[in-house]
């Protein structure tokens, strides 16, 4: 596609079109910033959970996006904070699904007679509860008190 100017005298001569003057020919299709950073993020988490040093881990995604080690770095500090959240928020949803397995086995482990995992189930359960804390002992312990009364100082009349 070309265009015309309009010259002097009514002659028309063709304008080359360049990014320009030609939306056709503006790149609008690639992904922005934020998306490659995410996906840099996302790699550098995946990376984190396969395991290996912070080093290994930097090098891998700044070889795979093409940037440099420093950006990698972030990412990998980005990717991090990610993996905190995520283990802060599943935390508890994770310790009621052991709690609920370690019943079930408990109840599969009376059912045959193993009395000894019932035991070791139970104390992990306590446990997780704190039922044995430094708090509870204290609690539970029992209190001696010893009282002097000081009968020297008292006058009889």
């Amino acid at each position: 596609m070309t265009l015309t100017v309009p010259e002097l005298e009514g002659q028309e001569v063709e304008k080359p079109t360049t990014v320009a003057n030609d939306e056709s020919k503006r790149w609008r299709g690639g992904k922005g910033e934020q998306a490659r950073i995410e996906e840099r993020v996302n790699a550098a988490y995946a990376y984190i959970l396969e395991g290996g040093t912070r080093r290994q881990v930097a090098e891998r995604v700044s070889s795979r996006f093409n940037c440099s080690v420093r950006t990698a770095h972030d990412d990998y500090t980005k990717a991090m904070v990610l993996l905190r959240e995520e283990q802060s928020a599943t935390r508890e949803d994770l310790l009621n699904q052991i709690q609920a397995l370690r019943l079930a086995t408990v109840t599969k482990a009376l059912r045959k007679g193993q009395l000894q995992t019932v035991a070791m189930l139970l104390k992990d359960m306590g446990a997780v509860i704190n039922e044995a804390g430094v708090e509870q002992q204290a609690a539970a312990a029992p209190q001696l008190s010893i009282t002097i009364d000081d009968r020297r100082n008292t006058s009889t009349n």
